[in-house]
Formats: structure tokens, C-alpha cells, sequence
């Protein structure tokens, strides 16, 4: 090659430095992964609501604590009775295998390492990348190392979602076992989360009318063919009470699909324990669904990045801030993988692109008009799904510019949470529980007295099971009338 065809040295260098940060990223990547799996097993979760009823139900679940023992109040029973519960089990399960309460947490890191497994296998995607895209989300960095079951949860919708597009791209009916799959991963979303059976609906539906195609060319069909189309209809018979067993099961027993928490069906409540949860921010709580939840998602609201306080794991401020249970996704990050997703159907225009935004237009109409849509983390797999769709679609043809995206995004998110979240920074369970429980009231309980406690959401704490030798019992209590003539501890 002559000297005036050679390349010029910046851009003999561009490979090697695109090789570089491509080293960068991976050492990057395994590092954080190493750093938040010491994170979820030695941090405990101090969350509210993972003491006022995840943990208390996932020890009651495993079976090491019963109801003798530890019996729950009057609106923690029902909701005992009703709630779908599989993420707690889960969470059980693992604690009963180890001994080790922090263990529940590792629920959740699973299923952040189970998305990007999945987007490598399934679509090639490197797994640096994915890890580090969704890891850019402030909710998902949040809640990876912490026992509530909203991202297992929304990872279960997400994957599903992803097996439609897949569906959607190959243009082919999904084989009977992709179609068992698929039950597992609905089934997991349905019966951990109530808030996911509207988007679990959406995609089985898109599922079931993939795998019934052969049915319209059934007189044309050979043998082979019709035992195939049998075989996919056993499959989705199966799956139907498998995937809504807790509604099913709350339909028969108790008359509503969601009990304890009140349905309006036609305009009448069907029977219910408690009423439905239902708060916004003042200035919105006369807004549309639709336009708390536009505003959430792009975080007009929410206080600066730069006060440290934008992002938590269940996106708490106090009630009269505009901020209040809004954002968690990064506005600008939001933004930015929109105009990606948008950007390259219009420009590409081929079938993954266009079946891409189809998609994530449907279920983004979907989420929208759910109730309570703008409190995001009971509706991650939208902001999972964006990212998931982007990354299939550009990390194979410019996986520098996923880089940098990323990388930027997560940058700015670990220094607004000042990295708390991805290297262990907490307290052992030991520390927890010497910070929480007052040690007088353990040791003045008589040999099997009765304790009736209120001092939510830390009155598991007190519970014979985490003080070994003592033989006493608690009664959670939300009022008077859960202690009968227990002895009252408040």
C-alpha cells in the first residue's frame, strides 16, 4: 500500500482503543457483579416493608416460624391469606438453606443476572453491557442487593416480554417447550406481584394467538404439524390456572381476584379486607394516570441529581413534595434510550426494529393506565424493556456507544446514591437487630409468656426465633383488638 492510501495513525489507533475500553468495561462489570454479591450477603435490608411482611412471611412460609410462635395482626393475616407470595417463598427458602437472613437478598441479584444470561443467550448480547445498561437504572441499583420481590418480579414480566418479541421477530408459532417457558416466567411475575397480571395478560395473549396460527390452515395441515398444534393447546390449558393461581384461587375463596384489597368491578366492590392504595404527589392528584406516569418516567418532578436524595428503593419524600413516589428511572437516561428506540426503527426500518417499537408502544400504553402507574417500581419491566429492546438492537453494531451511554449513566447514578448500593456499606443482621430491639423487653418475658408488640415495622425482631433460649411468643399488633389479654409492648 502507498503512503498516501495508508491510514492515518489516529485511525490505525481507533481499534486499539476501542479493544481498550472494551477491556475496561468487562473488568468493570466483573467487579461490580463480585462487589454487589458481598453487598447482598452481608448487608441486611432495613426497608420497611421487608420486616412489616416480606421476611415475616417467608419465615412463616419455609416453616421456621409458625403461627404459635409469631402471629401476625389482623391485616397482616389477610394479606398473608391473599397476596401473591412466590418471591417471599423464594426468599424463604434461601434464608432456611444457609441460616443466613441476608441471604433473601440474593433473590433479587439473581434475577439482575438473570436478564443479561438471558439477552446473551437468546440474543447475543455481551453480558458487560447488559449488566452495566440496567445497573444505569436507579431503581434496579437499588433494589439489586435488597429483600423486597418488585425487581425478581418485574424481571420475570420482562423476560416474558422479551420471549414475545422474540416470537414476534421469528414470525414462526413458538414450539410447545418455549411455550412451557413462558408459563414459568408468567407464572413467576402473576403470583409474586398482583400489579403485573394486567402486562402478563397482554403478553400471553400475544403468545396464545402466535402458537393457535396453525389452527386457520388445520384442513391443511399434516400429521406431524396437528400433533405440534395439539401440543401447544395442551401447554396453554396447563398454563392458564397455573399462571392466575393466586386470583383464582382469591376468585373462589374470598369472591375477588385481588383479596384483600378492594376491586370495583361495573361499579360495585367485590368483598375486600382493605381499601385500594391510591396516592399522588398534591399537584397531581387530579391528574390523568397517563400524565403522573409520563412525568414520573422523565422525573420532572423529582428533586436535583446533585442533592444526593433523588433516588431510594421505594422512592419516599415527604408527602407534600412534588417528588413524592415519583421518578426512579433517570429522566435524562429515559430520554435518551427513547430516542435510541425511535431513532433506529425510522432509520434501520427492518423487522426487529419496527416489531421492537410496536412492542414497547403497546406495553407503554398498558403501563400507563395501571393504577398507582407513576410509583415506577412496581412497573420496572417497562424501563427493563426499553433498555433490553435498545441493547439487542445496537449492541451487536455499536456496542462503543452502548459503552459510553451506559457507563455515563451509571456514573452519574452511583455518585448520586454516593455508591452505597453496589459495595457493602450497611449493617450485619447481628448489628440490626441490637440497633432495633429493646434487650429489657426479651429478657422480662416470662418462660412461654405472650407478647403483644407494636412497634411496626421491626415487631418480627422480638419473635422467639431470632433469640435463641427464650420460649416466649409474640402477637404482632396493629390495635387493641389484636392482643386480647397478651401483655402490651408499644
Amino acid at each position: 500500500m502507498s503512503d498516501d492510501k495508508a491510514p492515518r495513525a489516529p485511525f490505525r489507533a481507533l481499534p486499539r482503543v476501542a479493544t481498550a475500553f472494551d477491556i475496561t468495561l468487562r473488568v468493570t462489570a466483573v467487579a461490580i457483579a463480585v462487589s454487589l454479591a458481598i453487598a447482598a450477603w452481608h448487608d441486611v435490608s432495613q426497608a420497611y416493608d421487608v420486616w412489616y411482611y416480606h421476611l415475616p412471611f417467608a419465615a412463616r412460609l419455609a416453616g421456621m416460624m409458625d403461627a404459635g410462635t409469631y402471629a401476625f395482626a389482623a391485616d397482616n393475616q389477610v394479606r398473608f391469606e391473599g397476596f401473591p407470595l412466590l418471591g417471599e417463598l423464594l426468599q424463604g427458602l434461601v434464608w432456611r438453606a444457609t441460616g443466613h437472613i441476608q441471604t433473601t437478598n440474593l433473590v433479587s441479584l439473581a434475577a439482575l443476572f438473570a436478564l443479561p444470561i438471558f439477552l446473551r443467550r437468546v440474543f447475543a448480547v455481551p453480558l458487560h453491557l447488559a449488566l452495566l445498561a440496567l445497573l444505569a437504572i436507579p431503581l434496579v441499583h437499588i433494589h439489586a442487593t435488597s429483600s423486597y420481590v418488585d425487581l425478581p418480579a418485574n424481571v420475570c414480566a420482562t423476560l416474558l416480554l422479551l420471549c414475545v418479541y422474540r416470537t414476534l421477530v421469528a414470525g414462526v408459532p413458538p414450539t410447545p417447550r418455549f411455550l412451557a417457558g413462558c408459563t414459568g416466567l408468567a407464572a413467576a411475575a402473576t403470583n409474586a406481584k398482583f400489579q403485573l397480571v394486567p402486562v402478563v395478560t397482554l403478553a400471553s395473549a400475544a403468545l396464545v394467538v402466535g402458537a393457535l396460527r396453525g389452527l386457520t390452515t388445520w384442513h391443511l395441515a399434516t400429521a406431524d404439524t396437528r400433533k405440534l398444534v395439539v401440543r401447544r393447546i395442551v401447554v396453554i390449558a396447563i398454563a392458564f390456572p397455573v399462571v392466575f393461581a393466586t386470583p383464582l384461587k382469591n376468585a373462589a375463596l374470598h369472591g375477588n381476584p385481588v383479596w384483600p384489597v378492594e376491586l370495583r368491578v361495573l361499579g360495585r366492590s367485590l368483598p375486600y379486607a382493605e381499601e385500594a392504595y391510591a396516592s399522588s404527589p398534591p399537584h397531581l392528584a387530579e391528574a390523568p394516570g397517563p400524565l403522573r406516569f409520563v412525568r414520573s418516567a422523565l422525573e420532572v418532578d423529582n428533586r436535583p441529581i446533585a442533592t444526593h436524595r433523588r433516588w431510594s428503593l421505594d422512592q419516599w419524600a415527604p408527602p407534600d413534595e412534588p417528588g413524592y413516589r415519583m421518578g426512579g428511572f433517570f429522566g435524562a437516561y429515559v430520554a435518551i434510550q427513547l430516542l435510541a428506540l425511535v431513532w433506529t426503527a425510522w432509520r434501520r426500518r427492518t423487522r426487529k426494529a419496527i416489531v421492537a417499537v410496536a412492542l414497547f408502544g403497546a406495553v407503554s400504553v398498558l403501563a400507563s393506565i395501571v393504577p398507582q402507574s407513576h410509583e415506577l417500581r412496581y412497573y420496572m419491566h417497562w424501563m427493563l424493556l426499553l433498555t433490553s429492546l435498545n441493547l439487542v438492537l445496537w449492541a451487536e453494531s455499536a456496542p462503543w456507544a452502548v459503552g459510553i451511554v451506559a457507563t455515563s449513566a451509571l456514573a452519574v447514578v452511583t455518585w448520586s446514591t454516593d455508591a452505597a448500593y453496589l459495595y457493602a456499606s450497611g449493617s450485619t443482621f447481628q448489628e440490626f437487630v441490637g440497633q432495633r430491639v429493646e434487650r429489657s423487653v426479651i429478657e422480662s418475658a416470662r418462660p412461654g409468656e405472650r407478647l403483644c408488640i407494636a412497634r411496626p415495622p421491626f415487631t418480627i425482631l422480638y419473635a422467639p426465633l431470632f433469640h435463641p433460649g427464650t420460649t416466649h411468643t409474640v402477637q404482632e399488633a396493629s390495635s387493641d383488638a389484636d392482643c386480647g389479654s397478651s401483655r402490651q409492648i408499644r
